[in-house]
């Protein structure tokens, strides 16, 4: 037996039908997660259409009209908590294998012109699509391909507050070229770049101002609880320059020659506006040679492969 009901929208009545929207109600809970019989006895009486007349025999012939509809629901036992859990259901979105490259394309694309916490929102959101589909390749593939799905979301979390800006903490690291090792760093800011999370601050190896790639911090070992300290918003890079760009060479003001040889010159920058070094680097083509830091090097990498892979496309 089906029941009907009037809601008021903007001074207009609305007829629904009551055991349809209850039956889209539970469906939509067990598509989340399983749920015991109370859980769902709650969120109907939580609700202001279904709450006039809740109970557990209610809750159980929605359930069976679900299962007539095609939907396979686990019964409760001990074993899954006492627990519907919906196994398998007919209401999946259907797309082409072209359309399903189309999105994880557009989700490439934009994510360039996001902050890293927007790509995190962008990354839930394709998810919750893919996964209307119910094809595990599909899934899988959105799972595998996501932005930063080498990144700690919890020690991102934990990086991103506010209130660690300028503390001195020590962390896990693993190097590319030295393996785990303990690092301290003076937090000065999170970096988006190039879809990679980069942690800039003063590293007292290093005696400088440096990144680290968030994706390789292993683990958070200790935040100093004293003042915050001021640094210096640039970091170093040196660099060897040869070929005809040698022999033309102009400093930049914020470059300084440390070393002279017969048919190249080394050269130190203080790096301000990052994006304006890297192009002035490619003006020289293939004429220089990042020294160091290791770090800078990894971006520039990314940066052209970046731009290589978008020419393939």
């Amino acid at each position: 037996m089906y029941t009907t009901d009037t809601i008021s929208e903007n001074d207009k009545k609305i007829w629904i039908s009551i055991t349809g929207y209850r039956t889209l109600l539970i469906l939509i809970s067990l598509l989340k997660e399983g749920k015991t019989i109370d859980e769902l006895v709650q969120i109907l009486k939580n609700d202001n259409i279904t709450s006039k007349s809740v109970s557990k025999d209610t809750v159980r012939l929605t359930i069976n009209t679900l299962k007539s509809a095609g939907c396979a629901i686990l019964r409760p036992s001990k074993s899954n908590g006492y627990k519907y859990e919906l196994m398998e259901h007919p209401y999946s979105l259907n797309i082409s294998k072209f359309d399903f490259d189309s999105l994880m394309l557009i989700r490439d694309r934009i994510s360039n012109e996001l902050s890293w916490k927007k790509v995190l929102d962008l990354n839930n959101l394709f998810s919750k699509i893919i996964a209307l589909t119910s094809n595990n390749s599909y899934i899988e593939i959105c799972e595998n391909e996501k932005l930063l799905n080498n990144v700690n979301l919890k020690i991102l979390s934990e990086l991103s507050k506010p209130n660690l800006k300028g503390k001195k903490i020590k962390v896990k690291y693993l190097s590319p070229k030295n393996g785990e090792e303990d690092i301290d760093i003076i937090i000065q800011k999170i970096i988006y770049e190039h879809k990679k999370l980069y942690l800039s601050g003063y590293i007292f190896k290093y005696n400088k101002v440096s990144l680290l790639n968030i994706e390789r911090i292993k683990k958070i070992l200790a935040i100093d609880i004293s003042e915050r300290i001021n640094i210096n918003d640039y970091y170093e890079v040196e660099y060897e320059l040869f070929g005809n760009s040698y022999n033309q060479y102009e400093p930049a003001s914020y470059e300084e020659i440390i070393k002279k040889n017969k048919n190249s010159i080394i050269i130190r920058a203080k790096v301000l506006n990052e994006f304006c070094f890297i192009q002035r680097l490619f003006l020289f083509g293939s004429d220089f040679k990042i020294i160091s830091p290791s770090f800078f090097k990894e971006k520039l990498i990314d940066k052209i492969l970046q731009i290589q892979k978008g020419y393939q496309e």
